[in-house]
């Protein structure tokens, strides 16, 4: 055998045990795959058991949306990459991978007092048909499950613009029945006037005083008078009721006789006065005579 061939032959073997050994080397770092759990295969997010959001972030929108969480049990090992099968609403098969962050759907893998979790969120409504799951090194467990999934709110997006388009046509609307009520007064003649009658013919002005209080109710004026005239005519009636129980006569009214012939009434000479006959008697008293006085 010359040297050469020898050469040949030794290098040969040395390659062959080389690419053996990165081949082992490469199969170690990959890790063990395990199967999806069978029982969770072939289910929808609402159609699963267990609902809950926890793993899924908070800052992500879930209108529309569902999330899917797997879990790894035991605890002696962790995800490296799950690959999972999904049907769509219109029957599409779509592969998903977590982590992947080339593809349009949230996902990532989280260790939670040593629990290793995948999560990812996607549309409402897939199946999910099958899947596996490369871990970081040997496990007890024969398979990785789905733990629970999360629902999110289905089509409120949709009518809330609509809702806040309907609230801005609303004011739009309102100042278009005040145009329509002004143009419709200045164009004939009959608008005009109804809109300033209200306002200066409904209601007149009520005169209030100046200086003083409002003149209301009844005045008080005649009120006074009225009252004052009566005392005044109960005073003369109690007066009078006193003189004639005070025994004060009556001026009585003496009729004076009329000539039957002449029809004037008749004068009665007034009978001679008493002081004269007093004046006689005083006289003869004295012993004087009247007649030689």
């Amino acid at each position: 055998m010359s040297p050469r061939s020898w050469l040949t032959r030794v290098l040969t073997v040395a390659g062959a045990a080389g690419a053996a050994v990165l081949l082992l080397a490469g199969t170690a770092a990959a890790g063990p795959t395990l199967s999806l759990n069978p029982g969770h295969r072939n289910t929808t997010a609402a159609e699963f058991g267990d609902h809950s959001c926890d793993q899924i972030p908070t800052n992500l929108s879930l209108v529309g949306q569902e999330g899917w969480v797997f879990v790894l049990p035991h605890n002696d090992a962790t995800f490296v990459k799950l690959t999972l099968q999904f049907k769509t609403t219109d029957g599409t098969i779509v592969t998903v991978t977590i982590p992947d962050a080339s593809d349009p759907y949230p996902d990532g893998i989280t260790t939670t007092n040593g629990t290793s979790k995948a999560w990812v969120v996607l549309p409402a409504g897939w199946i999910l048909l099958d899947g596996s799951a490369e871990l970081s090194g040997p496990t007890e467990a024969q398979f990785f499950n789905l733990t629970h999934t999360c629902i999110g709110p289905s089509g409120s997006p949709s009518p809330s613009p609509s809702v806040s388009s309907s609230e801005s046509k609303s004011p739009s609307s309102s100042p278009s029945p005040s145009t329509s009520e002004s143009t419709g007064g200045g164009g004939g003649g009959g608008g005009g006037t109804p809109s300033p009658s209200p306002s200066a013919t409904t209601s007149d002005p009520v005169p209030v005083p100046t200086g003083g209080l409002p003149l209301t109710g009844t005045a008080i004026g005649g009120i006074v008078l009225t009252g004052a005239a009566a005392v005044g005519t109960g005073g003369a009636l109690l007066a009078m009721r006193r003189r004639r129980a005070d025994g004060t006569p009556a001026e009585e009214e003496t009729e004076t006789p009329e000539d039957e012939e002449t029809g004037t009434p008749e004068t009665t000479e007034p009978a001679a006065t008493e002081p004269a006959a007093k004046d006689e008697n005083a006289e003869e008293e004295k012993g004087v005579d009247p007649a030689g006085a």
